[in-house]
């Protein structure tokens, strides 16, 4: 390939849908939209650990289909450790954070009593929380037994052990689920949206936005509820009556009632929803709606208002997320009321340029470099020769080859990049469907998605390490439930792609544009 030939894989339509969606992604980060969101879900759900536990499960996989999976972790990993410590009552050091607590003009000061036990009283700051810091002094007076009185038994402490361990282990289990449900939630996925118009020129836009939202937001649902069981299991135990109380539950527990305090506490602290928040949101939720009508499939697109190939999923993505750049971070002078300030001064926009320091540049450099290793191994033959060496599986079922490549995919991913995985494997598969004639999607789906099932090592993912690094992990509580959190994975995608997946993409059929240039079909 010449030099140009290879440039020019670095500036794909893929890559430029990497970096729109991103940016966008950067701005609810610097907004602090992520956080309200999660708060606010946190405090819908409940204190008792199985809720607490779906809640940032939930969270989790919603805020990581949209920006990347190490931030959601990494934002939410702080909360659930303070959620941990109001659970459990690990509140003895004298400079833990949250000894003397500040809700919303109410300072709360734990005072010891005379006979040994803990409580809580509170001072009201100004007159114009009066009612507020009545309403907290009652509902803050708490009592706790002095540990000379009651010794926790060790099934108690061993019960308090694992469920630290599940509520740290599912915020990344729930990351690396919910950026498969989207086109732009992980690597992988872009890696198969840039690399199969490359392998197949002739192929109709069958990977965009839309189409993969449609296919894999339900295969992702499906894995995160059993996944969700699984986990809870493991370390709450499983309890029909557990799961049903979850939504029922009238009674709590005093440390519940700490931790949804908490939780409010944190959710006040944010203040009301700023001017820029509301922007980013709106900018946010255009973005999605661009790329799901753009070709949704069921009905004509805003995209047949130009001509073919003029517009595309990153088209929108750098449209969008360059109005960031422009839009004012606060609410513009012809908008405030009377009542509000108006006085002249200058104003920032929502990004800045500066703020691009943090986005994830080495990524897209690697992107590329599989994009371009995807065509250069097209250009030589390689991908050709390595698909002829794979011809002894043709005798096997499609839907076996699907499994075998899927499972060795999911094993592989566990100790390299999922990003170099995907580029390094696709152009290979997508030669193995040409030469034993089966629809490359039938191929290609499933391992890209198996690349994401990265639970069992902390090396594994950025998320996985950050969960690690909080100390309260051994290798072998991710080996234990990340091995069948692999299995559960890997069930659910050979089940969609033979059942949903076959309907969906037509897979039963060898379509024309994937006969090999040299060869003719049948």
């Amino acid at each position: 390939m010449t030099a140009d030939d290879v440039s020019r894989s670095y500036l794909t339509n893929t890559n430029w849908l990497f970096v729109g969606g991103l940016t966008i992604a950067l701005a609810v980060e610097t907004t602090n939209l992520h956080k309200r969101i999660s708060l606010k879900v946190l405090t819908l759900v409940g204190a008792n650990p199985r809720c607490l536990m779906f809640g940032f499960m939930v969270t989790t996989f919603f805020l990581s289909m949209w920006i990347s999976n190490t931030a959601t972790t990494a934002m939410l990993l702080p909360i659930v450790e303070a959620v941990i410590k109001e659970l459990t009552l690990e509140r003895g050091n004298k400079n833990d954070s949250y000894e003397n607590h500040s809700v919303s003009g109410v300072t709360l000061e734990k005072t010891a009593s005379t006979n040994g036990t803990q409580f809580y009283k509170s001072r009201t700051l100004s007159e114009e929380d009066e009612i507020e810091t009545k309403e907290d002094a009652i509902e803050t007076t708490v009592e706790v037994k002095s540990q000379a009185e009651v010794e926790p038994s060790q099934k108690q402490i061993n019960a308090k052990l694992k469920m630290k361990k599940g509520l740290t282990l599912c915020v990344p289990y729930a990351a690396s689920i919910g950026g498969t449900a989207t086109l732009t939630g992980t690597g992988p996925n872009l890696v198969l949206s840039g690399q199969f118009p490359i392998l197949f020129p002739d192929a109709p836009p069958l990977i965009s936005f839309a189409s993969w939202f449609a296919y894999c937001l339900p295969s992702a649902l499906v894995f995160f509820l059993v996944s969700y069981i699984w986990i809870s299991s493991l370390y709450l135990g499983f309890s029909v009556r557990e799961y049903i109380g979850c939504i029922q539950r009238k009674h709590k527990t005093q440390q519940e009632i700490n931790a949804n305090r908490l939780l409010k506490r944190e959710y006040k602290n944010l203040g009301p929803i700023k001017w820029s928040e509301l922007t980013v949101l709106l900018v946010f939720v255009t973005t999605a709606l661009l790329w799901f009508f753009r070709e949704p499939g069921f009905m004509p697109g805003w995209a047949m208002l130009f001509e073919e190939g003029y517009v595309d999923d990153g088209t929108v993505a750098i449209g969008m997320a360059s109005l960031l750049f422009f839009l004012p971070d606060v609410k513009p002078m012809f908008l405030r009321r009377k009542d509000e300030d108006t006085k002249v001064r200058p104003v920032g926009s929502i990004l800045k340029w500066s703020d691009m320091k943090k986005f994830p540049w080495n990524v897209v450099l690697l992107l590329g470099g599989g994009f371009a290793l995807a065509e250069g191994a097209t250009e030589s033959g390689l991908s050709q020769w390595l698909g002829d060496e794979l011809r002894v599986l043709e005798k096997l079922d499609t839907w076996l080859i699907s499994f075998i490549v899927t499972i060795i995919l999911c094993a592989f991913t566990e100790f390299t990049s999922n990003v170099a995985t995907a580029s390094l494997f696709v152009p290979i598969l997508a030669t193995l469907a040409q030469t034993i004639q089966v629809h490359p999607l039938y191929l290609l789906i499933p391992p890209v998605l198996a690349t994401s099932l990265a639970f069992m090592l902390p090396v594994a993912t950025p998320p996985n390490a950050i969960a690690f690094s909080y100390g309260r992990l051994k290798v072998i509580d991710m080996i234990k439930a990340g091995a069948f959190m692999n299995i559960l994975g890997i069930a659910t995608i050979t089940i969609f792609i033979n059942t949903y997946g076959v309907a969906f993409f037509h897979l039963n059929e060898f379509p024309d544009w994937a006969v090999p240039s040299n060869t003719t079909q049948g």
